[in-house]
């Protein structure tokens, strides 16, 4: 029997079922009787246009004349130009709520008959905004006890070295949220790495930036002082967190480097107070270092006004969603060095919002276990006590990448199969029912309270809003989620470079693909894409070049299409010490050049597309840069140039990338001789499952040796013989540039390619990358 799996077109099974029709009829009455819904159904018809067109550019109504800038002291009218500005506040206005909520850490605990341990967490201890504050500033003066200064005003930090940075490198925790924000109040800049970084990428950082200090995980100090020695002239102290340890001191300390706990720097500043050191809005607050995904990492320069722009943008699109000042919940856990969660925890914490800690594996009672005031271990979620972030938390606001809203679905899906035949109809129904409703811009008030309310339950039952970022998400998940747990997501697009502002989807809005028109503090207009040379730079799949006069995009209507260019007071002023690659995306006139395809809408929302280069996001936000794993891969010797070498292909539904290979069928022959594998004919061989599995092993060797980073490992291989004609490209055609699969300089035409294969063996072997 197939898996279980929700459709929001029911099988003939359900549509034909007149309990279904029944089950339909009657959700439909209950929400006429309502009269509540009705009137919102109707009033939806009178809601204004959110976005209109200035010159060439598109912006958000409300900021048509003016792009936003600032945020505003409610009191006094002031502008808070600076993140530290904008925080200080919080502390004293909203001094007595919970600011940051951290599970007690007690270890780990192996259920029995499980492949592996859950992490063991105790009661949530929660720090006031007012405690808060009074940390935030003893740890800026303890920095400066440890001889970091203050960036001075109009200094470049590209420029001139000094002690003015700090590099974290941890997991998303409240002392790293401490770290950042203590940092700014003392006017040092905050470089970021993500923890899954190598170590070699955290060296390279601090020196780029002459980071003084790093703020690392307990179990990280020796590697870090190990590894640094030499290599890092200007790192001077280590400052650890026990954030998921139960260890309190390093194992290893190092005499080379003064090593501190975060508690220890607290003290410290507590014993030699200092008056705060505020930034200006040009002082550059963070160095946001990407996951390398074009080679070496790239150091994002954000100012204190880019950061300020982007809350503001954001605080007007949360206040539209009914979101709160002082009385809304997040979860923070993905992680703060991706500009997606950083923004998101700094625009919470200006409206005073509850921040709860978690990781993304113990979100859900999956990954984590709750010890009981009895000492009893409770492992299934539910209240009290229960196990996983999100029920400990219960967020109004979530923010997530595509792969944990699938995550959700897919457990769903997974309880609900193994139910009775019964139980599966009735959530069909159900489903079928309310996702028609939405469709409609109505509700479901039988269906969502009957059928949907535990599931909105297992998110906390509290959930006002999630938003999805970091790639795109999947109508399928996406309608889900909407539906299922009666919970509004929305889809966001944005860019470290641009400090997360960009679009987010409309409330009401639900069309999948589309993400919405743009936040208040930028403007986004399409640029045609051609070449100087009016070549195309890249095409859809009917073979037409991207250009903003198109009026269809597939027989949809369109307002244009192009690369997707932003521009306003959210952008970053570019790549840290890399002008080059500065120049290449940051226009003089201030827009910078995204390298996504989009779309308008007639109603003026954008749709994400495509690409202009090959660098893509897989379904868990990373990017894997297409060419350079082609590079790589193409060493191996079972990979014939001459045929075309081979070409990789991911995207945003997809967990790892696969990649397609014209064989070196003479070396491929040989080795099957020498392994004893039979074979009737090459093309037979290039199917052997076994000899697949040979040539991707060595694929991987190579992309091992070249360095490649893990999500670029390959899930799986296509080898292609090369016996088609050179004329007419098939699936089992060399690539060459009479038949189309090659360019006239020989580089790879992606798109006929892939149209050759869709028929055949593109579509298999791409769900092989679908978990």
């Amino acid at each position: 029997m197939a898996p279980f799996q929700v459709s929001a077109t029911p099988p003939l099974s359900v549509l034909l079922n007149p309990v279904a029709w029944l089950l339909w009829i009657l959700d439909f009455l209950v929400w006429v009787l309502t009269l509540i819904g009705p009137a919102k159904f109707f009033a939806g018809f009178c809601q204004r246009r959110e976005s209109v067109k200035v010159g060439d550019a598109w912006r958000l109504v409300d900021a048509e004349d003016a792009l936003m800038k600032y945020n505003y002291d409610e009191d006094s009218g002031a502008p808070l130009k600076t993140v530290h500005d904008i925080i200080q506040r919080s502390f004293t206005k909203f001094a007595d709520r919970p600011a940051a909520g951290t599970r007690t850490y007690l270890g780990e605990h192996k259920p029995e008959g499980a492949k592996f341990p859950l992490m063991k967490f105790g009661e949530t201890k929660w720090v006031s905004y007012g405690e808060f504050g009074c940390r935030v500033k003893n740890f800026g003066a303890g920095l400066i006890k440890l001889g970091l200064k203050p960036t001075p005003e109009g200094v470049d930090l590209q420029k001139v070295g000094g002690p003015h940075s700090i590099l974290i490198f941890e997991e998303t925790c409240a002392d790293w949220t401490l770290a950042c924000v203590g940092s700014f109040s003392q006017s040092i800049a905050v470089a970021t790495s993500y923890a899954t970084l190598g170590i070699s990428s955290v060296a390279d950082a601090l020196n780029e930036t002459g980071a003084t200090a790093i703020v690392c995980n307990i179990k990280d100090v020796s590697k870090i002082a190990s590894f640094c020695d030499g290599k890092c002239p200007s790192l001077q102290v280590i400052i650890y967190t026990t954030n998921k340890s139960l260890e309190t001191t390093p194992q290893e300390p190092s005499s080379k480097y003064t090593t501190l706990s975060v508690d220890e720097v607290l003290d410290m500043g507590a014993k030699n107070p200092v008056k705060f050191s505020p930034p200006k809005p040009d002082h550059l607050a963070v160095i946001m270092y990407t996951s390398g995904s074009t080679g070496k990492p790239k150091g994002v320069m954000i100012k204190h006004s880019n950061f300020v722009a982007s809350i503001a943008g954001l605080r007007q699109k949360f206040a539209a969603f009914g979101l709160l000042d002082g009385q809304e919940s997040y979860i923070a856990y993905l992680p703060a060095a991706h500009i997606l969660e950083l923004v998101a925890e700094m625009s919470c914490l200006s409206m005073g919002t509850a921040i709860g800690f978690a990781c993304p594996k113990t979100i859900s009672s999956k990954g984590a276990c709750r010890v009981m005031p009895n000492g009893e271990i409770n492992t299934t979620p539910g209240y009290p006590y229960p196990p996983g972030g999100i029920q400990e938390f219960r967020p109004s606001l979530m923010a997530a990448v595509p792969k944990i809203w699938d995550i959700l679905k897919k457990g769903v899906e997974d309880v609900v199969g193994k139910g009775s035949p019964v139980k599966q109809f009735l959530f069909q129904v159900a489903y079928t029912g309310r996702y028609w409703a939405l469709c409609q811009g109505r509700e479901s008030p039988l269906f969502k309270a009957i059928i949907f309310s535990k599931l909105s339950a297992m998110l906390g039952g509290q959930l006002k809003c999630g938003i999805s970022g970091g790639g795109p998400i999947s109508a399928d998940v996406q309608n889900f989620i909407r539906t299922a747990f009666a919970t509004p997501l929305l889809q966001g697009y944005a860019l470290t470079e641009t400090t997360s502002a960009g679009t987010v989807q409309s409330f009401s809005d639900v069309r999948p693909g589309v993400v919405g028109p743009p936040l208040g503090c930028v403007e986004l207009k399409l640029r045609s894409c051609l070449g100087k040379d009016g070549a195309p730079e890249v095409m859809d799949r009917r073979m037409s070049p991207y250009l903003i006069g198109d009026t269809e995009h597939y027989g949809t209507p369109c307002l244009g299409r192009g690369e997707v260019l932003i521009r306003g007071p959210s952008v970053a002023s570019g790549y840290f010490k890399q002008p080059e690659k500065t120049a290449e995306v940051f226009a003089e006139d201030g827009w910078f050049h995204t390298g996504d395809v989009g779309l308008w809408t007639p109603d003026g929302a954008l749709m994400v597309i495509d690409r202009v280069k090959n660098l893509v996001k897989l379904k868990g936000g990373e990017y894997i840069a297409i060419e350079a794993m082609e590079k790589e891969y193409s060493t191996s010797v079972y990979v014939n140039g001459v045929a075309g070498g081979l070409m990789c292909y991911g995207d945003g539904d997809m967990d790892r990338p696969i990649a397609f290979v014209q064989a070196n069928t003479v070396e491929l022959e040989k080795w099957a001789k020498s392994a004893g594998v039979s074979y009737s004919s090459v093309e037979g061989l290039c199917s052997d499952p076994v000899a697949e599995k040979m040539v991707l092993d060595t694929l991987l060797a190579a992309g091992k040796k070249g360095d490649l980073g893990a999500n670029e490992y390959l899930q799986g291989i296509a080898l292609i013989p090369g016996t088609g004609s050179e004329e007419e490209l098939t699936a089992t055609s060399p690539w060459t540039p009479q038949n189309g699969g090659l360019t006239a300089s020989n580089k790879l035409s992606r798109k006929p390619i892939q149209m050759a294969l869709e028929s055949t063996i593109f579509g298999k072997l791409k769900k092989t990358a679908i978990r």
